[in-house]
């Protein structure tokens, strides 16, 4: 149906006449340029104009554009695409005239040279190392921003979050420029406050000592964790969830909230805390239906008590135990696997090891990567099983361990493949090498004897065999030694420790008027006897020179005797058995050491040395408390144990006397020590918190010491008493672990002792390395 319409105002033609021609006109525009390349253009030639440094046949072929290939429109923008991608120009346009591509660029500068200014807490090589521009190369300015927000973020990661970089570019000619980073480093960002929400059965000291962001104080010159990195506070979230959970509360939850000052210049760390229910172990239980194993054999390694504070540590040692045990007695293919169930009634853990038969594997080949220093047999002598061995997990796993252990690479990785048959498999060690070799000089110091300097060169994986060349020097008021040692732990390609040293040493002790010169030469070879326990057998032969360092009359005839040269033959065994939880910082455990020395393989003398030494660590009040005990004893059998050779007593091993401050002594010529055949002393420690912040690194400690020496050959027809008098000191330690390396305050006071002992109520200790 036709409906038909007027309108009476001429003006909306007027409009709509003039709309209709800019429609037009706009429409007329935008075909133009598809007119020109609507077809496509059979390139006969390429014309590059504007470059200078960077070649025509480069940008062409970056542009993948070939003369005498038709290129639709599409096609040609794509090609600009990747002239622009190429980081080489500022600008770049493309043109197609009779069938002629004319590609028009304007080059980015290259930059001549990048300096750092402004920065002292970040080297400059480390920010070079770090930023993705590099000299000789073309300015990008998008890399230039991702240079500054790297340079940002590095010292962000050393707390300073305020620090900001600006680029700089100074023109020069040739179209080259110098690129500048202007740092301004700020302050470091400290953390102001720590504040725990929730706990309930920790205090918050306890928890601040757990998490590795410590709060700022009043030595925040000499602690560097009070400094506020985002990333630690992750890490710190994951070391209060083993502490909780490791004690038993396994529902923790732990959240966390960053503040910053009104200031603007520290962080406030808030960590809101859910304890939950403390959970125990209910009975440990077995099950050993799959297999042929002796029930009471896994009974016996279960330590873990009915009722005790649930702690996953404890099942993962248990595990191990059982691992040890499997292969000891041979039995492969079968794996402990702990099936572990909550009772939330009784608020308790009910764990059960599952022995269960696993798929049978047998090793084809071992594959080593990465070691391109270290020799493959050092990486294999750590395997103890060969190819076609059966394959076991827990000896893949112990392997790691003692390859991470040679302590000559920085990252282990151990992968396993399928190998050519369905029951072989193919192991993948993957390492990445670190530097073994160092460089020593140290400093110590103790209020008895004075200062002792320290120089060391050590490489531990020589010519890539994994012996270690050392030689050492030292210096102090009453010792000057100088070492020089080689030692193979993988001797003949077993389990045997190999090593030789020889050296000299000069004593010269300011209560004797004596001084002696040693030279050694010491062959050693070693084996262990099971896990933990090592047995070593030494030949020493010593040539000494003892001469006396005052000729008056005021020397004592015991000690005149002694001077002269004479040669020492000895055959040294050790055996030491550790069961310590640490070689550095013990705090479970017990570490046993004896060792035999027996003389007369030749040589002047003709004596035995024996010694014990035991000592026994453990703690209390959720690890608060270290306590340790040391008892150790000695004896010589025979008449030829000059004073060199004797034992003494003070200083370090009996806290309250002086080194060489106990024991007989000549009181007719100044008291002179003259050292004991035998002695005996026990000494009980203990450390804890003293309230200051742990960050800070100062404990305080309390000791009893309690020793006696005593023997003589000739005691000058009962001139002189060498009876065996005991003599026992008591006091109170400050521990500080500082920068200049840790320090030890000993006050101390005896309880019982003699008329002629040397006291000493202060002992001072340092020791460093730099």
């Amino acid at each position: 149906m036709f409906i038909p319409f007027s309108f009476k105002n001429d003006q909306f033609f007027q409009n709509l006449n003039i709309l209709t021609l800019l429609i037009v006109l706009l429409f007329s525009f935008s075909i133009l340029p598809i007119k020109a390349y609507s077809q496509e253009s059979v390139i006969s030639s390429i014309v590059v104009d504007g470059n200078q440094r960077i070649t025509t046949k480069t940008i062409i072929s970056i542009s993948k554009i070939q003369e005498g290939v038709s290129y639709s429109p599409s096609q040609l923008n794509s090609a600009l695409q990747l002239i622009k991608k190429s980081t080489y120009f500022k600008t770049a346009t493309i043109s197609v005239q009779n069938n002629i591509l004319k590609i028009n660029v304007t080059e980015n500068p290259t930059i001549n040279s990048i300096n750092f200014e402004g920065n002292s807490k970040l080297q400059d090589l480390n920010l070079s190392e770090l930023i993705l521009s590099k000299e000789r190369q073309t300015l990008s300015v998008s890399k230039t921003e991702k240079d500054s927000d790297l340079i940002a973020s590095a010292y962000a990661d050393i707390g300073r979050i305020s620090a900001s970089v600006t680029p700089k570019i100074v023109k020069l000619s040739d179209n080259r420029v110098d690129l500048i980073f202007e740092i301004s480093e700020g302050r470091i960002t400290e953390v102001e406050k720590i504040t725990f929400i929730g706990n309930r059965f920790y205090s918050d000291v306890r928890l601040k000592g757990i998490i590795s962001t410590k709060q700022a104080g009043i030595f925040r010159q000499l602690v560097k964790s009070d400094t506020y990195i985002e990333d630690k506070l992750n890490y710190d979230i994951d070391l209060l969830r083993s502490f909780y959970i490791n004690n038993g509360y396994i529902d923790f939850e732990v959240k966390t909230s960053v503040e910053l000052t009104r200031a603007k210049d520290a962080f406030l760390i808030n960590y809101t805390i859910k304890e939950g229910q403390q959970y125990n172990f209910s009975k440990i239980n077995f099950d050993i239906s799959k297999v042929n194993i002796d029930m009471n054999s896994l009974i016996k390694l279960n330590k873990i008590k009915d009722g005790s504070v649930y702690d996953q540590r404890r099942i993962t040692k248990l595990i191990k135990e059982i691992d040890i045990f499997l292969e000891k007695v041979g039995i492969n293919f079968i794996e402990p696997i702990p099936v572990i169930s909550r009772n939330d009634v009784s608020f308790t853990m009910d764990v059960e090891i599952q022995l269960q038969e696993t798929k049978k594997l047998f090793v084809e080949r071992i594959e080593v990567e990465g070691n391109s220093t270290t020799l493959d047999e050092v990486i294999r002598l750590q395997f103890d099983f060969v190819e076609g061995d059966p394959f076991n997990r827990r000896k893949i796993l112990k392997a790691v361990d003692k390859i991470r252990g040679l302590g000559f690479f920085s990252n282990v990785e151990v992968k396993t493949r399928s190998g050519t048959t369905p029951e072989k498999i193919i192991i993948e060690v993957m390492l990445t090498e670190k530097p073994t070799g160092s460089l020593g000089i140290g400093a110590g110091f103790n209020s008895s004897d004075g200062s002792e300097f320290t120089f060391n060169i050590h490489e531990r994986n020589f010519l890539g065999r994994g012996q270690t060349v050392k030689f050492d020097l030292s210096s102090s008021k009453i010792e000057k030694q100088t070492t020089f040692a080689i030692q193979d732990p993988s001797f003949l390609g077993r389990n045997l420790f190999a090593g030789i040293s020889f050296g000299q040493t000069t004593l010269t002790p300011t209560s004797t008027p004596l001084k002696t010169e040693k030279l050694y030469f010491a062959p050693k070879i070693g084996f262990p006897l099971s896990r933990d326990a090592n047995l070593y057998v030494t030949y020493k032969f010593d040539q000494d020179e003892v001469k006396l360092t005052s000729v008056s009359s005021s020397v004592s005839p015991l000690i005149s005797a002694d001077a002269g040269n004479r040669n020492k033959s000895s055959i040294i065994l050790s055996y030491n058995l550790d069961k310590t939880n640490s070689v550095v910082n013990p705090t479970a455990g017990f570490d046993f050491r004896i060792t035999q020395e027996l003389n007369g393989l030749g040589g002047d003398t003709n004596f035995s040395k024996s010694e014990i030494d035991f000592k026994i660590y453990r703690t209390l009040f959720n690890d608060d408390i270290i306590l340790s005990s040391n008892i150790s004893s000695g004896i010589i059998i025979g008449t030829d144990a000059d004073i060199s050779n004797r034992f003494f007593l003070g200083g370090d091993n009996l806290k309250g006397f002086r080194n060489q401050g106990i024991g007989p002594v000549d009181t007719s010529y100044d008291n002179v020590p003259l050292g004991g055949k035998m002695f005996t002393a026990l000494s009980l420690e203990a450390s804890f918190p003293i309230g200051i912040p742990e960050e800070y690194g100062m404990f305080g400690g309390v000791f009893l010491d309690i020793g006696s020496l005593w023997g003589l050959d000739n005691t000058d027809s009962g001139r002189i008493d060498d009876g065996s008098k005991i003599r026992s000191a008591a006091g109170v330690s400050i521990f500080w672990d500082t920068l200049i390396g840790p320090l030890r305050f000993n006050f101390s006071r005896p309880i019982k002792k003699e008329t002629y002992d040397i006291i000493e109520n202060f002992r001072f200790t340092v020791d460093t390395r730099f």
